[in-house]
């Protein structure tokens, strides 16, 4: 029925090349917020779903911009001669969430009338959590390059890694959600290993980094928005069934970990923003299936 709440939405992971995705929304989430039946994200395609929940998104970007001040690369190797981390990013991140949760962020991430669904990946039981992260992670880049285009990996579960799942709105705390969100995008040694109640999990892309499935599992969801954050081959994008791929129409500026003070993290915004007049054509088709 027309205007029933059906829709599930699918942020993908992807650094600061998910900013892409709150680009898109500050075109389309006004439209599109009355349909959500359930929203998914994995990564930092976890965090943009907060930020955008939280109604929060300028205040963070401008925290965002003054946290990277002093950042002038993003491996310092001689950290390690202080036992120090290599690079800025975990700390950076956590306090960009905390500030994203404050002010009546962390309520509004709670009251979302749809599950606001977290991947993350366990690492299978017999492997040390050293050895099982590098496993996850290279079966997940040798399964970039040995299948070109692809976009859900299959490695990861094959090996034994298996999905955690959890609703942001569960979250205790701004603190537990800011864990729920770094423990999805846990990638050593730019983020820490994730921890959450108890779990040790790692970046849930090494399951799928556009985790579609995840946002179906919502019995009312009948079409689903999965949005990308890499151009990926015309073929594997736009509808697919009852779901609408949609990639950005070239590599977003920022790259993933770039943290330095003058990455170009705006230019991701501005280019979600643009691309959205080429995919509204497709959007309706979407929403009036």
């Amino acid at each position: 029925m027309a205007g029933a709440r059906d829709l599930g939405m699918t942020f993908a992971g992807g650094g600061n090349r998910a900013l892409f995705q709150l680009g898109l929304m500050r075109r389309w989430w006004a439209r599109l917020q009355p349909r959500v039946a359930a929203v998914a994200g994995v990564s930092a395609g976890a965090c943009m779903l907060t930020v955008l929940l939280s109604k929060r998104e300028e205040q963070v970007r401008t925290f965002f911009a003054a946290r990277r001040g002093g950042v002038s690369r993003n491996l310092d190797w001689t950290a390690l001669l202080r036992r120090e981390p290599i690079a800025p990013h975990g700390s950076i991140y956590r306090d960009t969430l905390l500030h994203a949760y404050a002010g009546g962020g962390f309520e509004r991430v709670k009251r979302a009338p749809f599950p606001v669904l977290m991947l993350a990946a366990e690492i299978p039981r017999p492997l040390p959590r050293a050895l099982g992260t590098l496993v996850g992670f290279g079966a997940y880049q040798l399964e970039k390059q040995v299948r070109p285009g692809m976009v859900h990996p299959t490695f990861g579960r094959q090996l034994g890694f298996r999905p955690f799942v959890f609703d942001a709105r569960a979250c205790r705390s701004a603190a537990e959600l800011a864990d729920l969100v770094l423990a999805s995008s846990a990638t050593p040694p730019f983020t820490p290993m994730g921890r959450f109640r108890g779990r040790t999990l790692i970046d849930g892309g090494v399951i799928d980094n556009n985790p579609a499935f995840v946002t179906e599992q919502v019995a009312s969801v009948r079409r689903n928005l999965v949005v990308m954050t890499r151009p990926y081959p015309s073929a594997r994008t736009g509808l697919q069934g009852r779901r609408l791929y949609i990639a950005p129409s070239r590599p977003p500026p920022a790259d993933c970990w770039d943290y330095r003070r003058d990455a170009p993290v705006d230019e991701n915004l501005a280019l979600g923003e643009r691309d959205a007049a080429a995919h509204e054509d497709a959007l309706a088709r979407l929403l009036d299936r």
